[in-house]
């Protein structure tokens, strides 16, 4: 197994739906559902991407697993919340 964390992704500036979205770049053939899963909340706008990634025009795979890690703890304490 691959245990190198310091994989990273290229950012790519696009326009969606007549709004200006960054995607997430593969940088191997093959699917890679984890960033199915980011480009399709980026481009819904429910996450976004730090600032300093964007500039640099790479996020870390660490950095992908974190903000959708932060969204799913989010969205399971707002539905926690509204169902008590």
């Amino acid at each position: 197994a691959n245990t190198d964390t310091k994989e990273s992704h290229r950012i790519k500036s696009i326009s969606f739906l007549s709004s200006p979205r960054h995607i997430l770049l593969q940088n191997k053939n093959g699917p890679c559902p984890l960033l199915a899963a980011a480009n399709a909340l980026l481009l819904r706008g429910v996450i976004t991407l730090p600032g300093r990634c964007i500039s640099a025009g790479q996020i870390s795979i660490d950095d992908v697993v974190n903000i959708l890690a932060e969204r799913t703890v989010a969205k399971t304490g707002q539905h926690a919340a509204s169902a008590s």
